[in-house]
C-alpha cells in the first residue's frame, strides 16, 4: 500500500481503465483498498475480465462515450450505486491529421469521449458528492491543453476544454468538501506508445525531454492518487502537468 493513502471505504469510477495510464491508476487504487468501478469499450474483454477478477472489491463495466445514447445508457447503470466518492475520467481518443481533413463524425465522436462524457458523468455523480460533503474529481487532460503542434488541433480543443470544465466545477463546487483537478500527462511509456512509436523516435523524444525520458504510467497514477485521497485537501482547479519538464522548453 502506498505510504499515508488509504481509500479503504471509498468507491472509485474510473473510465479507461482496461490499458495505459487507467489501468495504472485502477492498480494504484486497489493496491490502497478503494471500491473500483472500472470501464471498457469491449464487451468480450469486459465480460472476460469479470469474470477472471478475484478481487470482490472491482467491477468492470462497459462504456462507449462515442455517442449521447451510449452516455445516457451507461449514466443509468450508475443510478443504482449508492456512493462513488472519486471519479477519474481517463477515457479519451486522439485523432492527429491536418485540420481542414476533419470530419463532422470525427468531430462528434472525440468531443463526446473526450469531454461531454467527463461533463454528464461528473454532473451525475455531484449531487451525492455534495450530500456526503466529500468529493474528488481528476480529468485526465494532456500536455496538448498547455502547448500544441500540426495535427492536434481537435485534441487540443477538447483537452482545453476539459481543463476548463475542471476549473469552473472546482470553483462552484469547493464549498462542498467537492475538489476538482486536472492532470495532464506527458509523453507515457504505454502499450500505446510503444505500438505507435519506434524505438529511434521514443528516443529522439525522450532527448527533448529534460528529464530524458518518458514517464512510466505508475508515476502519472501517483499524482492523481494523491489529489484523491485525504492528503489533498486544499489543492482545486489545478491542471497538473507531469511531462518531465518538456513543455518548459
Amino acid at each position: 500500500m502506498t505510504v499515508g493513502i488509504d481509500l479503504l471505504g471509498k468507491t472509485a469510477l474510473i473510465t479507461g481503465a482496461t490499458r495505459g495510464i487507467g489501468k495504472a491508476i485502477a492498480d494504484a487504487f486497489m493496491d490502497c483498498g478503494a471500491d473500483l468501478m472500472l470501464t471498457g469499450t469491449k464487451p468480450e474483454e469486459i465480460e472476460q475480465m469479470n469474470a477472471e477478477e478475484k478481487n470482490p472489491k472491482v467491477q468492470w463495466l462497459k462504456a462507449d462515450f462515442s455517442s449521447p445514447d451510449e452516455i445516457t445508457s451507461f449514466i443509468e447503470q450508475l443510478k443504482s450505486t449508492d456512493a462513488i466518492d472519486i471519479c477519474v475520467n481517463n477515457a479519451g481518443i486522439n485523432i492527429i491529421k491536418p485540420y481542414e481533413e476533419y470530419s463532422a463524425d470525427e468531430y462528434q465522436r472525440l468531443m463526446s469521449i473526450n469531454l461531454t462524457a467527463p461533463f454528464s458523468l461528473t454532473q451525475q455523480l455531484i449531487p451525492g458528492m455534495k450530500k456526503r460533503g466529500f468529493g474528488r474529481i481528476v480529468n485526465i487532460a494532456s500536455i496538448w491543453s498547455e502547448i500544441s503542434k500540426p495535427g492536434r488541433s481537435l485534441y487540443t480543443t477538447s483537452k482545453t476544454g476539459l481543463v476548463g470544465l475542471t476549473r469552473s466545477l472546482a470553483v462552484e463546487h469547493a464549498s462542498s468538501n467537492i475538489l476538482v483537478n486536472a492532470v495532464s500527462p506527458g509523453f507515457t511509456r504505454t502499450e500505446l506508445t510503444e505500438e505507435s512509436l519506434s524505438t529511434d523516435e521514443i528516443k529522439t523524444l525522450s532527448e527533448q525531454i529534460p528529464v530524458g525520458r518518458f514517464a512510466e504510467p505508475n508515476e502519472i497514477a501517483q499524482t492523481v492518487l494523491f489529489l484523491c485521497s485525504d492528503l489533498n485537501t486544499y489543492i482545486t482547479g489545478q491542471n497538473i502537468v507531469v511531462d518531465g519538464g518538456f513543455t518548459l522548453v
